[in-house]
C-alpha cells in the first residue's frame, strides 16, 4: 500500500501510530495474546473497498499490537498481542488492563473504529464483537488554518504544512508621537497579550508601561499599567494610544514579517480600523477602500465619514485627507449594513 501519510518509529516488528499517521500491519509473536472475534455484522459495517484493507489494534500509547485483513470475508478473528515479559527492558505488547483502540486502513483512508464492545487487554480471553462498528473519519492530513495560503478545508488534522504569504510586503512600521496616536494592530491573530506584543513591537527599550499612559479601543475599554479592562489586541482593529514618553516607532511585524489576509468586521456606527496595507499598497482612500469592502457597495454608500487622529476627515461630499498611512488607524462611521474589510485582497 502507499504510505504517503506514513511517519513512524521502528522497534522490533512494531510501529507507533498517531492520529492521521497510517500504521503498517502488525508482524510478530510475543507468545501471549487475546482474541477479538469480528462477526458478520461488525465486518459488514466497515464497508471496505480496498482489497488490502485491514484493522489495527493499538494501546493508549499508540503501540500497534495486532492487525487483521477485513476485505472480502464474512467474519474473522484478530489477535491482540501482549507484552513479552522476558524482554523486561522493552514493552513490545499490551499490558494487562490496557484499553485497546482500533483503526481501519482502507486504501489511503484512515478511520477511527468505535468497537461495539470495548476491549481491555487480558491474556487468553475472547472478546466477540457482535454488532456494527461506528467509524469516524476519514482522517486527512493538511493545513487546518483558514488564514493560511494553503488551507485545506478537507483536512481533519494539521500536519504543520501551513504556508503564510509574508513575502508580499514590507513589515509595517509606524511612528508614534508624544501624546495621542491612533495605531492599528497588524500583528498575528493568535497574539499573546497587549504587553508582550507591544514590548516586542516598540522601537525603544522602555517597554509598554514605560511608553504608554493608556491604550483604548473604540468602545472606550482600556489597558493601563495599574489596571486593565482589555488584555489582548484584535487583528485589524485600531487603538487610541497615549505616549507619555519620548516618540518612538512600533512594528508588530518585526518577528513575523508582513502578515497578509487580515480581515476585520465592521459594525454599524463607529469603528476604529487599522490600515493593513504596506508601503507598496494602494493607499488612496477611495480606491483602497472600494477594493477592500466585501459588500460591494463602495465607500460612499458604506461610510459617512473617515477620520484620522487629528480629526482630519474624508467624506463623499468633502475630503481633507485622501490617503491612508500603513499602520495607522482611522475612525470610520458605517451608515450602511455591517460588512467585512480586507485591504490585502
Amino acid at each position: 500500500m502507499k504510505n504517503s501519510c506514513l511517519s513512524f518509529l521502528i522497534f522490533p516488528l512494531l510501529l507507533f501510530a498517531q492520529d492521521c499517521e497510517i500504521p503498517d500491519p502488525y508482524i510478530g509473536n510475543t507468545g501471549a495474546n487475546m482474541t477479538v472475534m469480528l462477526t458478520q455484522p461488525f465486518i459488514s459495517s466497515l464497508n471496505v473497498t480496498d482489497p488490502d484493507a485491514y484493522l489495527v489494534a493499538l494501546t493508549e500509547s499508540g503501540l500497534v499490537v495486532g492487525s487483521g485483513a477485513v476485505y472480502g470475508i464474512a467474519q474473522t478473528s484478530l489477535a491482540v498481542w501482549g507484552d513479552d515479559y522476558e524482554t523486561s527492558n522493552v514493552v513490545d505488547g499490551a499490558l494487562t488492563g490496557d484499553a485497546i483502540s482500533f483503526k481501519l486502513i482502507d486504501g489511503e483512508d484512515l478511520f477511527d473504529v468505535d468497537m461495539p464492545t470495548p476491549v481491555s487487554y487480558s491474556t487468553n480471553i475472547v472478546v466477540p464483537q457482535l454488532a456494527a462498528a461506528v467509524l469516524t473519519g476519514p482522517c486527512v492530513l493538511g493545513c487546518t488554518d483558514a488564514t493560511a495560503d494553503n488551507y485545506n478545508m478537507d483536512a481533519t488534522e494539521d500536519d504543520g504544512s501551513c504556508v503564510y504569504n509574508y513575502s508580499v510586503g514590507d513589515p509595517i512600521s509606524y511612528y508614534l508621537s508624544e501624546g495621542w496616536n491612533m495605531v492599528g494592530y497588524t500583528g498575528t491573530a493568535d497574539n499573546n497579550g497587549i504587553v508582550a506584543q507591544m514590548d516586542a513591537a516598540l522601537g525603544n527599550e522602555a517597554g509598554t508601561a514605560g511608553t504608554f499612559l493608556i491604550i483604548k479601543n473604540v468602545s472606550g475599554k482600556f489597558w493601563s499599567a495599574p489596571f486593565a479592562q482589555i488584555t489582548e489586541f484584535t487583528q485589524g482593529e485600531g487603538y487610541m494610544m497615549f505616549v507619555n514618553g519620548s516618540p518612538t516607532s512600533v512594528n508588530f511585524q518585526k518577528e513575523s514579517g508582513y502578515i497578509s489576509g487580515i480581515e476585520y468586521s465592521l459594525s454599524a456606527g463607529w469603528n476604529m480600523v487599522a490600515f493593513t496595507g504596506d508601503g507598496n499598497s494602494d493607499s488612496n482612500i477611495v480606491t483602497a477602500m472600494n477594493a477592500a469592502l466585501e459588500n460591494g457597495a463602495g465607500i460612499a454608500n458604506t461610510f459617512q465619514v473617515i477620520k484620522n487622529v487629528s480629526g482630519q476627515f474624508w467624506s463623499a461630499a468633502f475630503a481633507q485627507i485622501s490617503s491612508f498611512t500603513p499602520g495607522e488607524a482611522y475612525m470610520m462611521y458605517v451608515n450602511g449594513s455591517p460588512t467585512l474589510i480586507n485591504f490585502q485582497q
